[in-house]
């Protein structure tokens, strides 16, 4: 984020809270932080009840905050101050934060000051940045609220959380609010139900998403084509069960890392089973079942399966994030000196496969920060991030690294795609893991016979299909590619004194496999023979986005041709061209 912009975004935030401190006297204060296309701030408003509709009002006691020309000033108090500042105004929160600051801490507060008269009209305890004087604020909206937990924790207080929009100028405010408009109307929720791909239940349970027939062809097709590049590159499927022994959590350390991704399983044998997050440890076990020699690596999975994380109820919303997540998963067992050409297929793979979408790529290389969230030792870790950024640079690859975003078990390559809404996300990875192996002990025997540790490669090109259909609605509008396309050609008779005809075309339409980009993919194809209007059939499927409409009349029968309906257009075509340009239509 642009410095300055985000020292406006931030210093909002403040002006903020002290609209709301004016309005709202015995309201306690949260935290408040700049954030992507703008701030909010957590607020405990008490037994006062505030809506949308309280919105307007508090910006506008900002715009009157920010005419007088108000200044932020900072100043350093000691922890004693700090607290009796909160504690007398009943700040609980702010209390609460200051007594988990570390001694060594520097506390500093920002006061929001009117100049003229000295009047400080909101005091905060904060790090900043800030602007110094509210005049450089540009363009600005209060946008919606929404419940947050406090510190992200459902068992404490639920508080009000004011977000708002901030930009440099009203034009890009204004931009960011036509794209905001525009995505609404593309909302994957919305089309998912218009258009059969996707329900949920109650009963199932929430972040469980069950697939229609029209969702599942979807689904595979996205599937066939990611999983396609593999298998021209030598990947050869496993499969394996949903449920594991928990001992093999602990051993590749994902127990003790992450013991609320495991739910556990009661069995009658006494065995303590988990759903699986994961599926690296499970593939390990595949390579593991028999001795390996050099001369077979590289050995490439592929395997399409679930994994179970049991996210927030607040957190799961449509497909973008579910409980049960499918991947299209690949796991690649090498030596040291193959881990280039791996990552080069699988580089030159997720390139091709966002240009057939139609989304373009970034790159982000994702390493690890100083935390303990990591296995593997330092230099282990240097060397793996030292040949991800090597490998980036050799395929040409514009990047930008990612510290603290690593994997557990090592560095990685993040494919960051952007849809038709400008909306930039992370959806490809291709991660580099030297820990895993060796806490499950596998190992090849090399070329002196003596025994070696293989180096792992995880790779994920749609990442969840799950989420990745989320982005894909929106970023087609529903208007899916003719390949992919749950149904692609309808047909629409205008009256049925050309049922004969209509049954040749039936007949030429049923030859058609198309090969391109994922093979054997025989057309799909529907005959409207309802005795509605032919502008009601229209309407049924353009509502239902159908790629390619054909409508058959009795002239078309004389003529022996069709008129051919898409997005672009309508055109006459003749009958025996029809194969030739659906084919055609489909490698687009």
């Amino acid at each position: 984020m642009e410095e300055q912009l985000e020292k406006m975004r931030h210093t909002l935030s403040h002006v903020l809270a002290a609209a709301v401190q004016e309005l709202y006297p015995t309201t306690t204060f949260g935290i408040g932080p700049a954030i992507e296309n703008g701030f909010y701030y957590d607020i405990d408003f008490g037994e006062t009840k505030v809506s949308d509709s309280d919105l307007a009002k508090i910006e506008k006691k900002m715009r009157g905050i920010i005419a007088r020309g108000c200044q932020m000033v900072r100043r350093e108090v000691s922890r004693e101050e700090a607290l009796s500042w909160a504690k007398s105004k009943g700040q609980k929160y702010k209390v609460e934060l200051i007594e988990e600051l570390p001694e060594s801490e520097t506390i500093s507060f920002y006061d929001l000051v009117d100049p003229k008269t000295g009047e400080v009209l909101f005091m905060d305890l904060c790090k900043g940045p800030h602007l110094e004087d509210l005049s450089e604020i540009g363009a600005f909206k209060l946008d919606r609220l929404a419940g947050a937990y406090w510190r992200g924790d459902e068992k404490r207080e639920m508080l009000t959380r004011i977000y708002g929009l901030a930009f440099n100028t009203e034009e890009e405010l204004q931009a960011y609010l036509d794209q905001q408009e525009e995505a609404k109307k593309r909302d994957h929720r919305k089309l998912g139900k218009e258009l059969d791909l996707f329900c949920f239940s109650d009963l199932v349970g929430s972040g469980l998403p069950l697939f229609t027939p029209r969702g599942v062809i979807l689904r595979d097709m996205l599937n066939e084509l990611a999983q396609g590049y593999r298998v021209r590159c030598g990947y050869r499927k496993v499969c394996i069960p949903h449920i594991a022994t928990v001992d093999l959590y602990k051993t590749s350390g994902h127990y003790q890392k992450f013991p609320e991704l495991l739910k556990f399983v009661s069995s009658e044998s006494g065995d303590e089973l988990a759903l699986k997050p994961v599926n690296c440890p499970h593939h390990s076990q595949i390579f593991a079942s028999v001795p390996r020699s050099y001369k077979e690596l590289p050995v490439k999975y592929l395997e399409t399966t679930m994994v179970y994380r049991d996210e927030r109820k607040g957190e799961l919303g449509g497909l973008s994030r579910v409980r049960a997540i499918t991947q299209d998963d690949s796991h690649v067992f090498c030596t040291e000196d193959q881990v280039e050409g791996v990552f080069g297929e699988l580089i030159e793979s997720a390139k091709d496969l966002y240009k057939r979408v139609g989304m373009k790529l970034t790159l982000r290389l994702s390493f690890r920060d100083d935390g303990d969230g990591y296995i593997g030792d330092e230099q282990m870790w240097e060397k793996a991030q030292a040949a991800i950024e090597r490998m980036a640079k050799k395929f040409e690859m514009e990047y930008f690294i990612g510290i603290g975003e690593a994997a557990m078990y090592g560095p990685k390559m993040d494919f960051m795609a952007v849809d038709a809404l400008g909306r930039e996300w992370q959806l490809a990875t291709v991660q580099l893991d030297y820990a895993m192996p060796a806490r499950f002990g596998l190992e090849y025997t090399d070329k002196d016979g003596g025994k070696k540790t293989p180096i792992m490669i995880h790779c994920a090109l749609l990442g969840a299909i799950e989420r990745f259909m989320s982005i894909f609605i929106e970023h087609t509008a529903g208007w899916f590619p003719l390949w992919c396309a749950p149904e692609q050609v309808r047909v629409l008779t205008v009256n049925d004194q050309a049922e004969d005809y209509v049954k040749e075309v039936e007949k030429a339409l049923s030859g058609i496999v198309l090969q391109e980009p994922v093979k054997n993919n025989e057309l799909r194809f529907e005959v409207d023979r309802t005795d509605d209007s032919l502008g009601k059939k229209i309407k049924r499927a353009t509502d239902m986005k159908i790629p390619v409409v054909l409508i058959v009349g009795p002239k078309d029968a004389v003529a022996r041709e069709v008129s051919v309906r898409t997005r672009e257009g309508e055109e006459k075509m003749k009958l025996d061209e029809l194969r030739g340009w659906l084919v055609s239509r489909a490698e687009q």
